[in-house]
This record gives C-alpha cells, sequence and structure tokens, in this order.
C-alpha cells in the first residue's frame, strides 16, 4: 500500500534489554518475544540482552568502520539492498546489503541513548531518543534526506517515568502520520505500560493519547492500526484495533486453530517493508504449538487464518519471527532459525526451506526481506549464548546475518 507517495518501509522498535528470548522488536517486533515488555525489568542468561548504555555517537555522512564483534541491537533492510543497523556505537546506513555504511546517527543524540527507529522509505526517517540533557525527556529527531540531515524536538514533556524505560515503538503510515510508544518500566509485580504519541504533521509536534496496554503498533493507513498487548502470558491474550488513529481501541482476538483456546494465544505483530493487513498469532497448549498468519479484510472486524507458519517448542518461545514484504506475501523463520517459510498469494503458495549459514542453537529476530523469490535479500540479527559453565558467565552475542537467494544461503555482515 502507499500513502501520500510513499512507501512504508522501516522497523518499529529497538528490543530492550532481555526482551529476546534466545530469539524480538523483531520488529518484532519486532521479534518476537511471547511478553514484549515484561522484558524491560528483567534481563537473563539466555535471552538477547540489548544493552543500552551510552556510548560514542557517530558523525552523519561519515564513512563508518565495520566491525564483526559490535552488539546489533536493532537493523532492518528498508529497499532493495538498502538498510539501517543500530549498534552501541552508531546509527548506520548501507545502500549495497551491508558491504559498506554510513554513520547517520543524529547529531547530539549517543547511540545508547536511543530507543527506537523508523524508516518509512530510504529518505524518511525518524529517531526516538532520551535527551542527553534530561534522561526524563524524550525526543524525536526527523530526516528527509537519508540521515544526511537531521532536526531534533521534543516529544512531549519531561516525565521521570521516561528515565526508568529504553524502548519505544515508532510506526508511521506515510510522511505525515506517525505514532510513538514510550514503555515505562515498573517496578517489581507490575507490569509494563505504554504512553502513546500521535503527530499529523511530520512529528513537527505531537498529541498524547490514552491506550489500553503497552505494546506495539502498526498502522495501515492514517485511521487504522493494531496494537499487541507487550503483557500477554500476564492477562487475557488478546490485541487492539482502531480505526480513529489511535484516539480508541477495541479488544480483539481471532479463531484458534483445532486443538487450541483463545487463552493459549500470543499475538505479535510482523515486521513490516510494506503496509498489510496482517498479525501473527501462536498457541502454546503446553503439549503442542501452532503458529500462523491471520488476514483481515474489513479493517480488522474479522480475522480468518491463512497460513500455518513454523512454531517453536512447547512452553518456550513458540512464535517465529516474521516480516511482511508485501500485502500478500510474508516470511516466517523459527524462533532458532532452522527453517524458513515463504508464505505469497495471500497464503495460497506456501515453501519451506532449510537454511545454512546461520549460527546453530541461536536466537533469530529482526527479520526483514524486501523480496521473494530465489534472489531476494533478506537479514536477520542472531543472538548466541557463550557460558563457561551451566547457565553462569554467560556473554550474549549478537550478529547481522544476510541473504540474497530468498533465505536459503546466510552470511555474517560486519555492522560498525
Amino acid at each position: 500500500m502507499q500513502l501520500a507517495g510513499l512507501t512504508r518501509r522501516g522497523l518499529q522498535y529497538i528490543p530492550a534489554r532481555g526482551m529476546r528470548s534466545s530469539v524480538r522488536r523483531s520488529r518484532p517486533l519486532l521479534l518476537i518475544a511471547t511478553a514484549l515488555t515484561l522484558a524491560l525489568a528483567v534481563a537473563a542468561c539466555g535471552s538477547r540482552a540489548a544493552s543500552l548504555r551510552a556510548r560514542a555517537t557517530g558523525s552523519v555522512g561519515a564513512s563508518a568502520q565495520a566491525s564483526s564483534s559490535v552488539t546489533i541491537r536493532a537493523a532492518h533492510l528498508i529497499q532493495g539492498t538498502t538498510g539501517w543497523a543500530l549498534s552501541d556505537d552508531a546509527l548506520s546506513l548501507t545502500s549495497n546489503g551491508g558491504q559498506s555504511w554510513t554513520g547517520i546517527t543524529p547529531p547530539g543524540v549517543s547511540a545508547g541513548a536511543i530507543r527506537g527507529v523508523y524508516f518509512l522509505d530510504t529518505q524518511h526517517g525518524w529517531v526516538v531518543s532520551s535527551s542527553a540533557s534530561d534522561p526524563d525527556q524524550l525526543e524525536v529527531s526527523v530526516t528527509t534526506d537519508g540521515g544526511t540531515s537531521w532536526s531534533t524536538s521534543a516529544l512531549g514533556s519531561p516525565d521521570p517515568s521516561f528515565g526508568n524505560s529504553d524502548l519505544a515503538y515508532v510506526d508511521f503510515a506515510d510522511s505525515q502520520h506517525g505514532w510513538v510508544v514510550a514503555m515505562i518500566a515498573s517496578s517489581a509485580g507490575i507490569l509494563p505500560q505504554g504512553v502513546l504519541f500521535q503527530t499529523t504533521d511530520d512529528g513537527a509536534t505531537w498529541q498524547k493519547l490514552q491506550m489500553p496496554v503497552g505494546g506495539p503498533v502498526e498502522f495501515v493507513n492514517a485511521t487504522t492500526g493494531w496494537l499487541a498487548d507487550g503483557n500477554q502470558g500476564e492477562a487475557a491474550p488478546r490485541f487492539y484495533i482502531t480505526s480513529d488513529g489511535g484516539q480508541s481501541w477495541t479488544p480483539e482476538t481471532v479463531t484458534p486453530p483445532t486443538g487450541f483456546t483463545q487463552d493459549q494465544a500470543t499475538y505479535t505483530i510482523p515486521s513490516f517493508t510494506t503496509s498489510a493487513d496482517v498479525v501473527l498469532a501462536a498457541f502454546d497448549n503446553g503439549s503442542s504449538a501452532s503458529a500462523g498468519f491471520y488476514q483481515t479484510n474489513d479493517a480488522g472486524t474479522t480475522w480468518q487464518q491463512k497460513a500455518t507458519v513454523p512454531a517453536g517448542k512447547p512452553e518456550g518461545d513458540v512464535s517465529p519471527s516474521t516480516a511482511v514484504v508485501n500485502p500478500i506475501s510474508w516470511m516466517a523463520v523459527s524462533p532458532y532459525g532452522t527453517s524458513i517459510m515463504a508464505v505469497t498469494q495471500n497464503g495460497a503458495s506456501q515453501s519451506s526451506m532449510s537454511p545454512t549459514g546461520l549460527p546453530a542453537n541461536s536466537g533469530i529476530s529482526d527479520v526483514s526481506f524486501t523480496g521473494t523469490g530465489s534472489t531476494a535479500a533478506g537479514w536477520v540479527v542472531s543472538n548466541t549464548n557463550q557460558c563457561t559453565g551451566k547457565k553462569t558467565g554467560c556473554t550474549e552475542v549478537t550478529a547481522l546475518f544476510g541473504t540474497t537467494d530468498g533465505g536459503a544461503h546466510w552470511a555474517q555482515l560486519s555492522v560498525p
């Protein structure tokens, strides 16, 4: 779908510490953990811990020195072989699939302070970060030239709760209409919440809206969007629909497959390179698991399962990491990268492959593809635990992998 002459191409969020359970956002999702935001307050061996410590800021437009040993916090292909990656050191852009990079970190913004990144296309992008002068103040940086220049302004008013969070979900339906969900880490025993902001003028001004739960959002146009409950597993599973740009939300569920019930569901939002009326639902009854793409043709009133995709092991991370390539073509990578399924023609055609080149026993997240077929480009972020003992002395190693043949073969990419 194209809106205001711009094709939606971006990622919704930056994963927080502990958010990827040996797999998120993903984006996602994101990424995709069963309890997307509970991990804001928890870091554990076996999870993809994206440390958000402040680091040196890369200079905009400078040629970036790539390394295969940096911590990859998020990455996403935008169009063709153009994509961006965020490490602890820099936000960088590539136009050749990761062979070379240009630093595009907004001036005055530490890479470690970045909480969310979203690119609508190769030129229009937004970065949400905490202010260098006031950690309780969020800021939005906007570029209209692919990161060559940025303008930065305040997002809302200072709030002490923002100083306890390092995650924001970002989504734009077109160059004017956008949303930011700032996640708030709560004290022990209290689930994280979200604060929703909306703009209708390219981020020049923002309006604070109410939201029923915190979590990632995906808008297919200026009024219709979905919200995934970040507290799933702690309450009745559901996602939410809005038809007025986020002013109000209605809870929704899907019909579970045979052998499962609605209270066994986990709803997640795929990583989108173009708008599509699709969500992912995974089910776990303790002895078996199932996952599938669900599609709506009536703005979210009803949903139909269009394809079954690889799920994880029961009582573990059952949700695969998924990407929407175009409105009728979707990709799903199993939680440990052992299987990839390409779904085309609205689910009428499905093909599965066993990829080579991805590290064994590694979590997979941040899946993005810019095409389908044997010449399609794709990226994933892997997370591997290296422990000196049984669940002791563990180090989490993240890496960006790319494919140029639709997911059959993968190679690690060096990132600044």
